[in-house]
């Protein structure tokens, strides 16, 4: 997991405008405390996918909307990953809230290229070269209620300490589910 200067930036909606030297060291704190404090841990379980029922199969899964169907059309199978960055860095956000929210927007916006970094590493994992993107819940008409069945199929409060509310929000606030297909093979 690499958290980049650039990632951050663009997370804090960076356009090219100057940066003294004040924002900058508040980059650098942020970035730092970041990676002193996260402790990424993910869960990746691989499903065939039941295109004619439109599941996941061997589950009860049924995967909503046309668009993550489209995304998926050249695929036979996928990968299921919940990843997070544990309760300590969303601890110290919100801390920093209290006490220098311009650090807080930045250490969050850090926090988030870091479970965007640490995914993009679970996914160089895999043996396959050929995947789609990573595609979440609430992305186009996937409905994001769907989440809290990835989460329970995944067993992510037991695995990797994730929690899905009863309005479909992740806690800690930095994990994230998605699915990544596996392109077939032509």
């Amino acid at each position: 997991m690499q958290i980049e200067r650039r990632e951050v930036l663009r997370y804090l909606g960076y356009k090219g405008q100057e940066i003294n030297e004040e924002l900058d060291n508040k980059i650098s704190e942020a970035i730092s405390i970041c990676e002193k404090l996260v402790q990424p841990k993910s869960i990746v379980k691989r499903y065939k996918l039941d295109k004619e029922n439109r599941m996941l199969g061997g589950t009860t899964l049924h995967l909503k909307g046309d668009v993550i169907w489209k995304h998926l059309e050249k695929c036979s199978e996928v990968y299921l990953i919940a990843g997070t960055l544990g309760f300590d860095i969303e601890k110290r956000i919100a801390r920093a809230f209290k006490e220098d929210a311009t650090l807080a927007v930045i250490l969050d916006s850090a926090a988030t290229a870091a479970i965007e970094s640490y995914l993009d590493d679970v996914e160089k994992s895999f043996p396959e070269k050929d995947l789609r993107w990573r595609f979440s819940c609430g992305y186009g008409d996937w409905p994001i209620e769907q989440q809290k069945e990835i989460c329970n199929l995944l067993n992510t409060p037991k695995e990797i300490g994730v929690f899905c509310s009863s309005a479909y929000m992740l806690t800690p606030q930095k994990s994230v589910t998605a699915i990544v297909g596996i392109v077939d093979e032509r």
